[in-house]
């Protein structure tokens, strides 16, 4: 009688998928490259509030800094992401949630990558309560949510968060839904 071994066979490929998938699913531990600073706005319809910075970068005045990050916000607010361009540094981090997805891109490339969590549809609060920011900080992807992070929640759901160098972006993570973060 001949015994087949097919299905051990099976379950150890099924297993091995599950291994990978799961370690694709762990983002890597960057570190922040940014001074810590407050983000706060609501961008929508209408953009008239304005993120604001509580501890400016050296060498980068406080107003200068606050219109960079409004002017991101803005951007993501209106759909218009192409305005945001001018403000990503050479070399841009982005990163998607979820997924195997984190390259370092030119300005133009994190520029386009920025359509995945943009709806016109959808509203954007940019002023988040502290408390839903270290929420997102406590969960898996901790190292997107430095302290002068610019995180910005969709009212379809969708989260994008910015870290800046001075007034550069300098990353860029995006989640499609805010229950991949929680």
């Amino acid at each position: 009688m001949i015994q087949s071994t097919s299905r051990p066979l099976k379950m150890s490929a099924v297993g091995l998928v599950l291994l990978v998938l799961i370690a694709g699913c762990s983002g890597p531990a960057t570190e922040p490259t940014s001074t810590p600073t407050t983000a706060a706005t609501t961008t929508g319809p209408s953009p008239s509030a304005s993120p604001s910075a509580s501890t400016p970068t050296p060498g980068v005045d406080a107003a200068t800094l606050a219109a960079a990050r409004e002017s991101v916000a803005e951007g993501i607010g209106s759909g218009n992401t192409a305005a945001i361009g001018s403000y990503m540094a050479d070399e841009v981090l982005v990163t998607i949630a979820a997924s195997s997805y984190e390259e370092t891109l030119t300005p133009d490339e994190a520029v386009a990558q920025l359509d995945y969590v943009v709806d016109l549809t959808a509203t954007w609060n940019f002023s988040l309560p502290i408390a839903t920011i270290d929420t997102y900080r406590a969960g898996f992807y901790t190292a997107y949510f430095s302290d002068d992070v610019l995180v910005g929640l969709s009212s379809t759901g969708a989260v994008v968060a910015f870290d800046f160098d001075g007034t550069d972006v300098v990353g860029a993570f995006m989640a499609i839904d805010e229950g991949i973060l929680l």
